[in-house]
């Protein structure tokens, strides 16, 4: 007789992922958009690598050692030559940077005004201060030129400038605004690794002709490491 067990789902909880929960996951750093050799076969460090999940019937995943059927595929990394502001997440960006001071990373409200204050509250009150109340220095505004970037009075601010700022900011700090900083630290907006889907994910198909075409996401996923490879050159180049 086989026992049938039920589940019963009763909530879902999405975070953003951190630097290091993204090094956990990946089985592997991708490196080049080559993605098949002269051969035909997977090209180790592209986006069809073989410890990504297997992609045809005759090959096996080089992480789980499975087939293509049973293979549920294993996520990569792309390592970023410069951190970016995460499109999604600009508005959490945008209320930490307004709402806390670049002196000390606390809250722009004085402590004892702080009683008693809902989250909302406490965000609006502290949006904008001109003065760091805990250190007395002034505060410039910032501003949002959508979509993704921050002025400070004139200064721009680059992506590294505004992750410090976050990174200064204790979790503490950041619950009294409502944030929970174990699903959501607002640094890990700013994203210095990318994640990639497994193969599974983003599965070839094999066309009339014989030619294998590739999914959209796999292409958009080419772009990214060609931009990237480019600014690493520059980069090293002294640009």
């Amino acid at each position: 007789m086989i026992k049938v067990f039920r589940k019963q789902i009763r909530s879902l909880r999405f975070s953003l992922l951190s630097p290091e929960q993204i090094k956990k996951l990946a089985t592997v750093k991708v490196v080049t958009p080559e993605l098949y050799d002269i051969d035909g076969f997977p090209v180790d460090g592209g986006l069809m690598d073989l410890r990504l999940g297997a992609i045809d019937p005759g090959v096996r995943c080089r992480t789980c050692g499975k087939r293509v059927k049973e293979c549920p595929g294993h996520p990569g990394m792309i390592e970023l030559a410069r951190p970016i502001l995460h499109i999604k997440y600009v508005p959490l960006i945008e209320l930490c940077l307004r709402s806390f001071s670049k002196h000390c990373g606390k809250l722009s409200v004085a402590e004892e005004k702080q009683v008693g204050m809902s989250p909302a509250d406490l965000r609006k009150k502290a949006r904008d201060a001109k003065k760091c109340p805990h250190t007395g220095l002034s505060l410039e505004r910032i501003k949002l030129e959508k979509p993704t970037t921050f002025f400070e009075g004139k200064k721009r601010l680059s992506p590294i400038e505004i992750r410090e700022r976050l990174v200064n900011i204790s979790d503490a700090e950041i619950r009294k605004i409502g944030v929970n900083p174990e699903t959501a630290r607002p640094e890990w907006a700013v994203m210095s690794l990318l994640l990639v889907p497994s193969v599974t994910v983003r599965p070839s198909i094999t066309l009339e002709t014989g030619e294998r075409s590739e999914d959209d996401l796999t292409h958009k996923l080419s772009d990214v490491i060609r931009a990237n490879q480019r600014l690493w050159e520059n980069l090293n180049a002294g640009a």
